[in-house]
């Protein structure tokens, strides 16, 4: 039987990365939430004659 010394090292679990935001990021989500919304509300209105 093998045994492990678990105070040699220490687990870190991360499930996402933790890099913060850049303006960058913010300004490309914006732009990609306005280009959606547009293509979910536009094409509708559009169809309706709106």
């Amino acid at each position: 039987m093998v045994e492990h010394d678990d105070a040699d090292y220490e687990l870190v679990r991360q499930t996402a990365p933790q890099d913060e935001y850049t303006m960058r990021n913010v300004t490309v989500g914006t732009i990609i939430a306005i280009v959606g919304m547009a293509v979910v509300f536009g094409i509708p209105l559009a169809a309706i004659g709106l």
